[in-house]
């Protein structure tokens, strides 16, 4: 037993070794370029949005944004997912449009341009932008929509200027455990940097708050968007799941839109 042992044990220590290298290197793939895995930015010229036609494009500060106004009083601000661009969201404005809502596309810095790449820190200044933008422009009816990961710049401005709702469409508790539930065999917690963390945010948060989720959500788990709605402390909060929706195909269900019409 000894004489096998020690013949296959040069081979065990060869994969052994091979085996730890490709974690370390996948590790540390996922510390160094993780923004790369975050965001997925279109990088085509804000101007150039041919959806976005009749809007005002407006820069404030260091963001820019889509700005169409239809009311005075009541406006609904988007901050939209990690991949594309505001102007993908152009469908949206149309629906908002049959409520009779100003809107406010924000377009993170990094997105649509090609000077500068995204990250935590310039989205959240975004935000800081565009809470200076809704006080000057002194809006009384403010409702704020985030969806997937701008669930939490969405949260994060929430936290600091009162709102008349807040949506939330497939939403999280924070990026570490989105990337656990992806990468569980990797100490997430230490090796994310941007990490938006809308539980903490909302965590003293008690306007009314929506969440909509996705049944089928296969980047957001399910399990981590009800977490986030169960930690809330509102006590008008509302919770919905789109059956049969996947995280890329919720906007392709009529259930969805039946919702936000519900809600808005």
């Amino acid at each position: 037993m000894k004489t096998i042992w020690l013949k296959i044990w040069p081979l065990l220590k060869i994969v052994f070794q091979s085996v730890f290298l490709i974690y370390l290197g996948l590790g540390m793939a996922l510390f160094f370029f993780q923004r790369s895995f975050i965001y997925f930015p279109d990088k085509t010229d804000f101007l150039d949005c041919s959806a976005f036609s009749t809007a005002k494009k407006v820069v404030f500060g260091s963001t820019n944004a889509y700005f169409t106004e239809r009311s005075k009083d009541k406006l609904i601000i988007y901050y939209h997912g990690n991949g594309g661009r505001a102007c993908d969201r152009s469908f949206l404005d149309q629906f908002f449009a049959t409520k009779a809502y100003s809107t406010l596309f924000v377009e993170y810095s990094g997105y649509s341009e090609t000077a500068r790449t995204p990250s935590m820190s310039s989205i959240l200044e975004n935000v800081s932008d565009t809470i200076n933008f809704v006080q000057y422009k002194s809006f009384k009816e403010v409702v704020i929509i985030g969806e997937s990961i701008g669930s939490g710049p969405a949260a994060y401005h929430a936290s600091l200027q009162k709102t008349s709702l807040l949506i939330l469409i497939t939403p999280y508790t924070n990026l570490v455990d989105i990337a656990i539930a992806h990468y569980p065999i990797y100490p997430m917690n230490l090796l994310l940097r941007d990490n938006f963390t809308p539980d903490k945010w909302l965590a003293d948060y008690k306007e009314p708050v929506t969440i909509i989720i996705a049944e089928n959500d296969e980047i957001i788990p399910r399990v981590i968007s009800e977490k986030l709605f169960d930690g809330l402390i509102s006590h008008s909060k509302n919770k919905y799941v789109v059956k049969d929706a996947g995280h890329n195909t919720i906007y392709d269900m009529e259930e969805f839109f039946a919702l936000l019409r519900k809600v808005l």
